[in-house]
This record gives C-alpha cells, structure tokens and sequence, in this order.
C-alpha cells in the first residue's frame, strides 16, 4: 500500500525554489557544531533510508532544466561542464552511494560479519523501495552486485535465505532487461500525490535516445521537432520536484551529514581487499600415480 506519509496533495505543495528540502537545524552555527559520530549499526534501517531519501531529492531538486540539455553537449565542448554543476552533484550522490554499499560489505573481516552487513543493506534497500526512492535502491543495487562482492561465495552462504530473496526481488525490479520494463511500470503505479525519486540513469538514457535518433536536418538547419521532444520529455522528470519528503520532522543533523559525506573505499581497491577477504580457491593437483602402478596395469593388460 502508499504511505501517505512520503507525500502530500499536489496544490498544498510550493515549488521547489521556494521550499527546499526542510532539515531540522540548531539555532547554533552547524558549522562550527561538534558532530556526533554515526555509524549504520546507530540507526534503523527506516531512518538511514529516510535521510538518504532527503539527501537524494534535495540534489534532483536543485537540478535546473537546461542542464539536461547541456549535459549532452559536453563531449564536443568542456566548457558545457561549467553549466551542469548540480546534475553532476546528483551524479557524483548515485556513485558514492553505490561505492559505499561495496565498501560496506568488505569492510567486515569474517565471512559471518559480511553476511550480516548484506542483510542488514538489504533491509535499508526494502525501505527505500517502500519509500519510493528509486534512484537510491538502483545503487544500492549495483553495489550488491558488483563483482568483487559477488565473487564472495562463502560470504552469500551466511546470508538468510529471505534476504536473499528480498535481494532477488529488488534486482528483478530494477533490471535494465527490456529498458527497464518493470521499473517504468512500477513507477508508474506510483500516484503523483506522494514524493519519489526517479531513476536518473534512465533519465539521461531515454533523453540521449531522442537526441541521437531524430531525424538531423542538413545545412546546419535546427531541428525543433526533436528539440521539443526532449523538452517535453525533461518536462515530464521535472514534476518529481513538486512534492518534497514528508520527513523533514524527523531528519538528524548528525545522521544527514553522515548521508551526504559517506566514506568509501577506493573502488580501484575493490577487487584487491575481495581477493584479501576471500583468496580465490587453488585448485588441488590430481593425486600422483607411481611409477609402480602404471607398470602393474601394463603387465596385466599384456597378460
């Protein structure tokens, strides 16, 4: 079922530019405020999912609509960098987030404490699907699956059967298999009155396929069909920015901080630390056979 508590109706809604992200702050100088150390073993898997909700809309809602357009136009000009800062702030968010989730499983020494760091990943997973926070889940996601965690047979066969199922289950959501099938039916079921968070790698996907697949014009001509297009087709993510998170009551400094600043490994380092983590299995030689033996089968074969 929806939880009305992720949204709000539509009119009661302000505009992005006018309601940022609300969070909860000090009437001192947060700044120069001593931080409270925060680890995921601190806080419920519903809270940690809440606060990277937040973190992830207030980025998408800062995105302005000519960055979509000019995000395409970067390989033939560097310059174009320069005008896409916050689409690439939501960007590099996705990629910490799915870095982190990889670190976070190998940071665990033994194969049992692994096990345990997935299934609780897992669970903050499940929250951010019930929370419609889908660009968040797809890197979570990703982190599970990258190959030096995946390759961590021994770490998987300590995790509960349901997680790994509840794991299944989000993998199958997400899957880019038919462009991403049953996510853009999943998402679409979502009623418009409650906030979520769409998948931005589709984003940019599905506007480069209109960019790369219209019809160009010869002599320089602009083509305006194709332009509307992407203009419409942008038009269709920015309504995402009209109904904020119903959270803002019940975010942490301490913990949204943690969000927005999550340390990972260098994932140059991944496969490396996996290897350390779970040396690859040597296979054993074939028993020798003497010289002796061999001899015996000879005379009896002769025989």
């Amino acid at each position: 079922g929806i939880n009305a508590e992720y949204g709000c109706p539509a009119h009661t809604c302000p505009s992005p530019a006018e309601s940022p992200v609300a969070i909860r702050r000090s009437n001192s100088d947060t700044k120069n405020k001593k931080r409270k150390p925060v680890s995921l073993s601190d806080v419920t898997s519903s809270q940690f999912a809440r606060h990277l909700h937040s973190v992830d809309f207030e980025l998408m809602a800062k995105v302005e609509l000519h960055e979509y357009f000019t995000y395409f136009c970067r390989k033939k000009d560097p310059k174009y960098h320069l005008l896409t800062q916050h689409l690439d702030n939501w960007i590099h968010n996705w990629n910490r987030v799915s870095s982190w989730v990889t670190s976070e499983i190998l940071r665990d020494e033994s194969p049992r404490q692994r096990a345990s760091k997935i299934e609780r990943l897992i669970d903050i997973a499940k929250q951010l699907k019930s929370i419609f926070s889908f660009n968040v889940l797809y890197a979570f996601v990703t982190g599970f699956n990258h190959s030096s965690v995946q390759r961590l047979k021994k770490t998987w066969e300590h995790v509960k059967s349901s997680s790994q199922t509840s794991l299944n289950d989000l993998e199958e959501l997400m899957t880019n298999v038919e462009n991403f099938s049953q996510y853009r039916r999943h998402q679409n079921k979502v009623p418009r009155t409650v906030c979520s968070v769409p998948l931005l790698s589709l984003i940019l996907r599905d506007i480069e396929f209109l960019n790369v697949n219209s019809p160009k014009l010869k002599n320089g001509l602009w083509n305006f069909g194709k332009l509307r297009l992407i203009k419409n087709k942008i038009s269709e993510f920015e309504r995402y920015k009209l109904i904020r998170p119903q959270t803002h009551a019940q975010t942490d400094d301490d913990i949204l901080h943690f969000c927005r600043n999550l340390s990972s490994i260098p994932p140059k380092s991944f496969y490396d630390i996996s290897l350390e983590r779970e040396p690859k299995d040597i296979p054993k030689p074939a028993r020798p056979v003497s010289v002796s033996s061999l001899s015996s089968v000879a005379t009896s074969s002769s025989s």
